[in-house]
């Protein structure tokens, strides 16, 4: 398909025209032609290795390649138990490498077969009436299938969207944005970023709210983390440390025992001595030179090491890749979920013009808050308990706990309202009990051009409290009061500026903030009051500020600087922006003074020898590329 790398750049007709589809979807048996045609919808594996292969595999050390030299000297020139102890010194340091192997190959199939996602598409549609839906194996799906995304689906394959209500999509495995992306429908510019075609999803990704249809572009290797699994699969295979070392090793004692056995015979000649008595000797002596024990040794040492990370739930394919593991001098790690949580948190909230911390980390609503290092009870300041109510109801997302592996909380919906509900409820707010007492009657949905969301609730006094949050620039837009110590005033020009100037100071430091506002109306002037919002005229009350962060895991710094004094530099790869990037790395010791931060962008415009020139003082990296740059 000549189309494959600009699907998002065309109109839903023209993907369908070029696709032979429509939003009927296809039938099973124009389907099943495809699967033949395109393959299955999977990513190609590396040919599974037989048991015999893997015995054989374990006999290329050329260390081994030595004993069986040696062995065979010692049998040429009858030294039966010589060749007896040093074939059982191969046969023991072979099954050692072929059982450990062995286990981490069952390990890994193991896992694999744990696996077997499905999609729910529309297929064979009557000419008339409704479609129906169908669940089918994600592996039978092809190009011109109609997904359908609904909230927790694991995308099936690389797809343009035709059809999104609320539609966000979590592509940190594939771009490594922490913040979910707000899907379109609408064509975009063919020279975007992967991370900027918000038309499409890609396969991997997670639906974490809304709904939508699309239709299939590319499945299996065509798709985005297909063209990643080519590259890897691509790449030259290279000796590890120690089989260079053991190579090394192998050749000079191969050409010591040599050079050894020859000057012996040449001395033993010159002095007189019989010539097949003098040839058993030397031979004796090469045979000697060779250290019998070493590969068992090392065998041995790389197997406990095995055991060692298998004890650490780390399943380690190959002996020596232990070795490389302790050979490591740069470490390049992903950000999101693994140096960071992947849990979006409230950090800090200023309301009353004064700035409150928020202490715990993740979805368990465990934390303090706190003024100037003082714990406050947020139910006793009018102001921060109407702002974490407003936080609770302006918001679609669930907190939930479930019992797996002990007690774990989990979110439902957006991570961004995920954390305005966590909280809530540390300061002793549950959505639900908020709920009942005010119940939602109507809402504004949040528009990614406009940045609000407003929702609508029915009090006990028989009136409408209106909830708004969104940017605060777009916020104190409507706003015409602002609420301090629980009491109403006039909003001035002055403490509009330094509203936004704390704004502006909580997004350098890598925040991302919302403002919170409401207002109390009759409830016969909703629809005119909706309307007053659109056109930015509502005179709302401005409450606060909050400002959330996917923070750092605790022990991530810890490990930071235990790799630094290893001499293992850490490199951050990331595809935040640059603000946010630069404050985790901060924070977590990999960004110190002289060292850069190198941009998607930079990158783009990097030929080998600039890249090589500022490589070494970088310390954070793009986490993904311009295609054209992935070729």
């Amino acid at each position: 398909m000549e189309q494959e790398n600009i699907w998002h750049a065309l109109s839903v007709e023209e993907i369908f025209k070029n696709l032979e589809t429509s939003v009927r979807g296809l039938t099973t048996a124009e389907a099943e032609k495809r699967l033949t045609e395109y393959g299955p919808n999977e990513l190609e594996e590396e040919k599974r290795i037989t048991k015999l292969a893997l015995l054989f595999h374990q006999l290329k050390n050329p260390l081994v390649g030595v004993l069986f030299a040696a062995a065979l000297i010692s049998f040429l020139v009858g030294k039966i138990i010589d060749t007896i102890v040093v074939a059982v010194v191969i046969a023991f340091n072979t099954s050692i490498g072929f059982l450990q192997e062995y286990k981490a190959e069952a390990a890994l199939r193991a896992l694999k077969s744990l696996a077997a996602p499905e999609a729910d598409v529309i297929r064979d549609c009557p000419e008339k009436g409704t479609c129906i839906e169908m669940r089918v194996k994600a592996e039978k799906i092809v190009p011109g299938d109609i997904i359908l995304l609904d909230a927790g689906d694991k995308v099936p394959a690389d797809a343009r969207i035709f059809e999104a209500i609320n539609l966000e999509i979590d592509e940190s495995m594939l771009t490594g944005e922490s913040t979910p992306v707000r899907k379109t429908i609408e064509p975009l510019d063919k020279n975007l970023l992967v991370a900027d075609r918000k038309n499409m999803v890609f396969s991997g990704t997670i639906v974490t709210q809304g709904r939508g249809k699309a239709v299939v572009v590319a499945t299996g290797m065509k798709t985005e983390i297909g063209k990643i699994a080519k590259l890897i699969k691509e790449t030259e295979k290279a000796e590890t440390p120690i089989q260079k070392r053991t190579s090394d090793l192998s050749k000079k004692l191969g050409l010591f025992a040599l050079i050894a056995g020859s000057l012996i015979l040449m001395v033993s000649l010159i002095r007189g001595f019989e010539f097949y008595q003098t040839f058993l000797f030397a031979l004796a002596a090469i045979v000697s030179a060779i250290p019998e024990g070493l590969p068992a040794v090392i065998t041995i040492t790389l197997a406990v090491g095995v055991n060692r990370m298998a004890k650490r739930n780390a399943i380690i394919r190959k002996l020596q890749a232990v070795d490389t593991l302790g050979s490591a001098t740069v470490i390049v790690t992903d950000k999101t979920g693994t140096l960071t949580t992947n849990q979006l948190t409230v950090q800090k909230i200023f309301v009353n013009g004064k700035m409150v911390k928020v202490t715990g980390v993740g979805f368990a609503p465990e934390g303090l808050f706190e003024i100037n290092g003082a714990p406050i009870d947020p139910k006793k300041d009018n102001t921060l308990s109407l702002l974490l109510e407003i936080a609770a109801l302006c918001n679609d997302a669930r907190l939930r706990q479930h019992k797996t592996d002990g007690y774990r909380w989990e979110i439902y919906g957006d991570p961004t309202e995920g954390a305005l509900v966590v909280a809530s409820e540390k300061a002793g707010f549950k959505k639900e009990e908020l709920e009942a007492q005010l119940q939602r009657v109507d809402e504004i949905p949040f528009d990614a051009k406009e940045r609000y969301m407003v929702t609508f609730h029915k009090s006990p006094e028989e009136n409408l409290r209106v909830y708004v949050k969104g940017a605060p620039e777009t916020v104190l837009e409507m706003c015409s009061d602002i609420l301090v110590d629980g009491k109403i005033k006039k909003l001035s020009p002055k403490e509009r500026e330094e509203l936004l100037k704390v704004s502006t100071e909580m997004a350098s430091e890598a925040l991302r903030v919302l403002a919170m506002a409401y207002k109390i109306i009759e409830l016969d002037n909703l629809e005119a009051f909706k309307e007053s919002i659109r056109q930015k005229r509502a005179k709302l009350v401005f409450v606060g500020i909050t400002g959330m962060i996917d923070p750092p895991r605790p022990e991530a710094k810890q490990s930071v600087q235990l790799c630094k004094r290893a001499g293992i530099k850490v490199v951050m790869a990331t595809g935040d922006h640059k603000l946010t990037a630069e404050a985790i790395a901060r924070e977590i010791g990999i960004l110190e003074p002289g060292l850069k931060i190198l941009t998607g962008a930079e990158l783009d415009n990097m030929n080998d020898d600039d890249l090589d020139a500022v490589i070494e003082q970088t310390s954070v990296l793009p986490a993904f590329l311009h295609p054209t740059n992935t070729e």
